[in-house]
């Protein structure tokens, strides 16, 4: 059975991961979303001990549609657990320390889970399809770390004008582009 696997980020499921997991539903795929502890509670060891308990769900081949932070984590684990991704879509992601005035949670939480530099250059190496989907008004990463993280990754930059950062601040309720990569891809 086709595998995605949907990976939140600090504040927890975005409204279109709704969306995107009904319509993955319509297109027969096995829909793995978990429910990561948001916020204070983003910390690799934590969400790596979330994600011993799915393990099993992660065998064999999937696609990888991680917000946020969930990338830097999903990077990460991938080095350590060797996941075989066929294709991976990173929706406002990064892979560099940035600063966020009067945000020390979140910087916190950055510094738990930004992948090596070892670990960025095993997941460029062993993924072949790489799409990062991101935006021009961005309220939470800047605008030249997501497309650091375009490049980082050797990947596919996917800029949409206006959709911020794709949480729930943005009100996007759908991303149709990421099926649109999707369909492409098993065309």
């Amino acid at each position: 059975m086709k595998k995605v696997l949907l990976l939140h980020g600090y504040n927890g499921i975005p409204p279109m991961f709704d969306w995107l997991k009904q319509e993955f539903k319509k297109l027969e795929y096995q829909v793995i979303m978990p429910n990561l502890p948001p916020r204070e509670k983003v910390r690799y060891p934590i969400w790596k001990r979330e994600f011993e308990e799915i393990k099993n769900e992660l065998e064999g081949e999937m696609i990888v549609i991680a917000h946020s932070i969930g990338n830097s984590f999903i990077i990460k684990y991938f080095q350590e657990n060797q996941l075989d991704i066929k294709l991976y879509i990173g929706l406002a992601g990064f892979s560099d320390q940035y600063k966020t005035e009067g945000r020390e949670d979140l910087e916190q939480a950055i510094k738990s889970l930004l992948p090596l530099p070892e670990e960025i250059e095993y997941f460029k190496n062993y993924v072949k399809e790489k799409y990062c989907i991101y935006s021009d008004n961005d309220h939470i990463v800047p605008f030249e770390i997501l497309k650091k993280h375009v490049e980082n990754l050797d990947g596919i930059g996917y800029m949409i004008p206006n959709i911020g950062h794709m949480g729930r601040k943005s009100k996007l309720e759908e991303m149709p582009q990421v099926l649109e990569i999707v369909r492409k891809m098993e065309d």
